[in-house]
């Protein structure tokens, strides 16, 4: 549901259009924009919105959580802002269309690119060469007591190899988006796969819901199960140990929610979520929702943290566009 508050409009007509974000005026009762600021006209391709129906505009993506409402505009994701507004002598809806805070954009994801891309011949180099005289030590016979040292070196050069694995797959998501018509995925199919190679104790506590949605999505199956798996693996690791209650959904056409009833996210980190290197747990790099969230952009889609409330849920909303026809083009 959306959160409504109150606002008062200039008895003249004057819209208080006080916000650069887009937004559009309803009248109350009524579906259709009866005004709108460049924004929003801007955004719709130069042609003006009004007399148009709200959901011709844009995409609202339903049941998405109880304080959030993605939506889809202009081949951006924001979230809906809206408040009553008295004009003209009678109630409107003031829409805005709220732009995300927390969400890396190309030009910050390109910079740190490009330090991991450094980062990672600057390091590799060296490690391989402390890994290759582990090795001649340890085919020495002669090290004796010296063996439980060498053991703990090599367990820390692998520990350093894996997460710059991490790191390289990170550095190689591409940050161009991709013609949507090219490619099509059945989520249930995938969800249950991911599920399947859990252990039969982690297993149990998984449920994926039945869904009125039986048509396919489009995106890159591997992609998809890129995604999902992120976000399940999330869902798994920060459940409580002793009882892990996840639950899957396709709770719109267009979208899939991961959520469960675990221990909600410190705010701390929350509003920096897609930034890598955002993690409570020491020795783990904190890049996985940011890879989930790369995939899902190339694909025009997005990632919502849509509840973190330890008295219901944390949730994560993977978000989609509706069906229409896209051109390549990087993620700006």
């Amino acid at each position: 549901m959306f959160q409504t508050k109150s606002a008062i409009g200039n008895s003249a007509g004057m819209i208080p259009f006080n916000s650069t974000d887009p937004t559009f005026i309803i009248k109350m009762g009524s579906k259709k924009i009866c005004e709108a600021n460049e924004a929003a006209i801007a955004g719709h391709a130069n042609q003006n919105p009004i007399g148009k129906e709200l959901m011709d505009v844009v995409h609202i993506v339903p049941n998405a959580g109880p304080n959030i409402t993605p939506v889809y505009f202009d081949e951006e994701w924001f979230i809906l802002k809206q408040e009553t507004l008295l004009w003209e002598g009678s109630q409107h809806l003031k829409v805005r269309l709220e732009r995300r805070e927390g969400v890396p954009d190309f030009e910050v994801m390109q910079s740190l690119k490009n330090m991991i891309g450094f980062l990672l011949h600057r390091v590799r180099s060296p490690l391989t060469g402390i890994q290759g005289y582990a090795e001649l030590i340890e085919d020495n016979s002669d090290i004796g007591e010296s063996q439980k040292y060498l053991d703990k070196i090599t367990e820390g050069v692998d520990e350093l190899f894996n997460l710059l694995d991490d790191l390289d797959d990170l550095e190689k998501i591409p940050l161009k988006r991709i013609d949507l018509n090219n490619f099509s995925a059945e989520p249930s199919e995938i969800i249950n796969d991911i599920i399947s190679d859990y252990p039969a104790k982690v297993q149990k506590n998984i449920t994926l819901q039945e869904t009125n949605y039986s048509a396919p999505l489009q995106c890159n199956s591997g992609d998809m199960r890129r995604i999902l798996s992120f976000l399940i693996d999330n869902a798994v690791e920060y459940a409580p140990a002793d009882k892990h209650e996840i639950t899957i959904s396709r709770s719109s056409k267009n979208s899939i929610k991961i959520s469960h009833t675990g221990n909600s996210i410190p705010e701390s980190i929350s509003n920096q979520l897609f930034y890598p290197f955002v993690t409570t747990k020491a020795r783990e790099l904190g890049i996985g929702l940011t890879m989930a969230l790369l995939y899902a952009k190339r694909y025009y889609g997005s990632i919502f943290l849509t509840d973190n409330n330890p008295f219901r849920e944390t949730s994560f909303l993977f978000c989609l566009p509706p069906s229409n026809d896209y051109q390549s083009s990087s993620l700006l």
